[in-house]
């Protein structure tokens, strides 16, 4: 039979580090409720267990103490747990779930029995990895909330402690997980590059947490580069930074048919102007294959722009007779004065055009020419072999000596 504590004296038991509280509800006497305390796992997810301590309603001093255990096979406390006499309260500690009674006596009338419920709340969880391929990672979770029953002894039944749960995927280092609180079983469908701890946490409703890590060894591979510079004149170097993330073996493709194998390629010279879309293969120890291009390298097309004035008067602006050339791989430049006197030769190819600054307005690099008019004779080459295919170009330059 259900024992009822004194009329009156509500929850002479009180629970030691509890995490939280709920209460009995017994159909057959709805005025009567129990205190059921509830012990969360501590932070490495272990068991903790119940405390339980017990203190007299009144009467004499020097009270007697019997606890005892609920059986549900017998449907009675018959299980000793701890007796102690003549003390002023008792407590017991390392309890497991179940029910819990205590007698407590004095040496005159005092006789009452009072009753209390521990849940040793330990959430259950299991993080592994299931399965993975050089595309996603799936991740499976295993949650349960755990079951607890407390009894009505009047009318040998069981009533569950209604314990939901809930759950959260995470990363460190942090990685996109998809779902990570509606789906245990989530497919990460972008796989992390690095080494990874997946963690799921399960929460129940009384607040009592869990979880369990599992660890990830990364097999994937990011191909990523950087040209520098990616455009320019021809011809154009370029130098390739490779920036892959897990890659053992690299393809180069440079857009121009050329190709190279290895980590770092040395840096490459497009000659031809256009544009051009380099890619990079990248292969995982494992043999993940990750490629990138990048949008465009662009060589700018062959140019050549005369001017009709200069003044080299060493103002620093328009000092020069500068042929402003682009992807040219030949120039010649001769300069006569009007009674056909060569005054300025220039010839070059290649990177010696880059340093080239054109004629400063001395007679073969000597005494100022005189102002007036003068007249040039050009010869240019592209690059691309297009246009400036070693046609002449023929026109007149006046030279002004303004003052400064």
């Amino acid at each position: 039979m259900l024992l009822l504590p004194i009329a009156g004296l509500r929850a002479q038991i009180t629970g030691n580090g509890y995490s939280a509280l709920e209460w009995t509800h017994y159909d057959t006497v709805p005025q009567h409720t129990d205190p059921i305390f509830i012990y969360c796992p501590d932070g490495e997810g272990n068991p903790v267990p119940g405390s339980l301590t017990a203190r007299p309603p009144g009467g004499t001093a020097g009270w007697d103490f019997n606890w005892t255990m609920y059986d549900p096979a017998t449907n009675t406390y018959d299980s000793t747990v701890l007796v102690e006499t003549g003390v002023e309260s008792s407590t017991v500690n390392g309890l497991e779930s179940g029910g819990y009674a205590v007698r407590i006596r004095d040496a005159v009338s005092l006789d009452t029995v009072f009753y209390a419920w521990v849940f040793v709340d330990t959430p259950q969880v299991k993080a592994t990895v299931l399965n993975y391929t050089c595309d996603y990672v799936a991740l499976k979770g295993d949650t349960a909330s755990i079951p607890f029953y407390y009894y009505n002894t009047e009318a040998d039944s069981a009533i569950a402690l209604k314990n939901g749960i809930s759950f959260l995927w995470t990363a460190s280092p942090p990685s996109a997980i998809p779902w990570p609180d509606l789906e245990p079983d989530p497919i990460i469908y972008k796989p992390p590059y690095e080494d990874t701890w997946y963690t799921l946490t399960v929460t129940d409703s009384f607040g009592c947490v869990n979880s369990s890590a599992v660890f990830y060894k990364t097999i994937h591979v990011k191909a990523d580069f950087e040209p520098e510079p990616d455009n320019g004149e021809a011809p154009l170097e370029v130098t390739f930074n490779n920036k892959s993330i897990n890659g053992v073996q690299f393809e180069w493709k440079f857009g121009d048919d050329s190709v190279f194998y290895g980590e770092t390629p040395d840096p490459h010279t497009y000659y031809i102007p256009g544009d051009y879309v380099p890619v990079l293969i990248a292969t995982s120890e494992e043999g993940c294959v990750d490629s990138i291009s990048y949008e465009s390298i662009h060589v700018e097309p062959s140019e050549l722009n005369i001017p009709n004035v200069f003044t080299p008067n060493g103002d620093g602006y328009n000092d020069y007779f500068r042929v402003s050339a682009k992807s040219l791989r030949y120039l010649h430049i001769k300069v006569y004065n009007r009674q056909g006197v060569k005054v300025y030769e220039f010839e070059g190819q290649g990177n010696v055009l880059k340093d080239y600054e054109g004629w400063d307005g001395k007679i073969n690099g000597h005494g100022n020419a005189s102002p007036g008019v003068y007249y040039y004779v050009i010869r240019a080459v592209g690059w691309d072999d297009v246009q400036y295919k070693g046609k002449l170009y023929r026109g007149a330059v006046y030279l002004f000596r303004e003052k400064k």
